[in-house]
């Protein structure tokens, strides 16, 4: 009985085919010097084309596609990074692939975590939040859980909390934040993760999770300035912030913040105040958006 192709191919390799799918589907004729000719249909460059440039026969490159034969070089992977413009994050997570290697066992933020969740109580006025390699978020301080609506609350997940149709229509720049952390999702969990097979499942039920996942970015500007609207406010211009964490590979401080002087900056004050005095109605309630 003959074995089927796909269940031949190693997952790891298989991953790594399905990258260099979508990165060549991304890639246009004019990002590498080529001419678009009139009738083109491909959505990005053809088998052939990326072979060329990289120096490597369409036929091999075909293989490297299907996942099939031996784990390529560095240098051949060098060569179609090259090609796809792959900058060195993107670069690393390609190799990651290529190397098949098993996901370590999760790490716990222990001590560090602890330490840093103490430090984010005594920040009283900006959110602030420390997620993990998945963006389970595993510290925040009161003023982001009260700011996001509970959101940004630990336990929660910062991307499911993203691609929420109230966030969808808050967000005036959605999209490119939305695009922006399934980046660092990619970028930062184990492809091999079973809780990254979890999310992604769950999350792909959402058309618009599910068409940013096929892309395979694993790159994209995250420290950003977005506007959301709240109601009984108006829209906010929120300051956007991550830091990675160094004694915690993988793990993310995020941290918002407002222009000196601007009605952000005061509707974190007015919801610090209403903490200290411990509660949340009032000011509070009337400024929390569910991030």
């Amino acid at each position: 009985m003959t074995t089927p192709l796909s269940a031949a191919v190693p997952p790891h390799l298989a991953q790594l085919g399905g990258y260099l799918r979508a990165r060549r589907n991304i890639t246009q004729p004019e990002d590498v010097g080529l001419e678009r000719l009139p009738g083109r249909r491909v959505p990005g460059l053809r088998r052939d084309e990326v072979a060329t440039l990289a120096g490597i026969s369409a036929e091999y490159y075909l293989r490297l596609e299907q996942g099939r034969g031996a784990r390529p070089s560095d240098q051949v992977l060098a060569s179609i990074a090259r090609v796809f413009g792959l900058d060195g994050e993107a670069r690393g997570y390609m190799l990651r692939l290529a190397s098949g290697m098993p996901p370590a066992p999760p790490l716990a933020p222990g001590a560090a975590g602890e330490q840093i969740a103490r430090v984010l109580a005594k920040w009283t006025h900006t959110p602030a939040y420390m997620s993990d390699a998945h963006r389970d978020i595993v510290a925040a301080n009161p003023l982001a859980a009260v700011f996001g609506g509970g959101g940004l609350a630990a336990g929660n997940n910062q991307i499911a909390s993203l691609f929420t149709e109230q966030n969808k229509t808050a967000i005036v720049e959605w999209e490119d934040m939305a695009r922006a952390a399934v980046a660092t999702l990619r970028r930062d969990a184990h492809p091999a993760s079973p809780r990254l097979r979890q999310l992604v499942a769950q999350l792909s039920a959402d058309p618009d999770f599910a068409r940013m996942w096929a892309r395979h970015d694993v790159s994209e500007r995250e420290d950003a300035c977005f506007h959301i609207a709240v109601e009984g406010i108006g829209v906010l211009e929120v300051e956007a912030q991550n830091f990675g964490v160094r004694s915690l590979p993988g793990y993310q401080l995020t941290v918002l913040s407002g222009a000196p002087g601007s009605v952000t900056e005061t509707v974190f004050g007015r919801l610090a105040a209403a903490l200290t005095l411990g509660g949340t109605t009032g000011a509070s309630q009337e400024a929390a958006p569910s991030l």
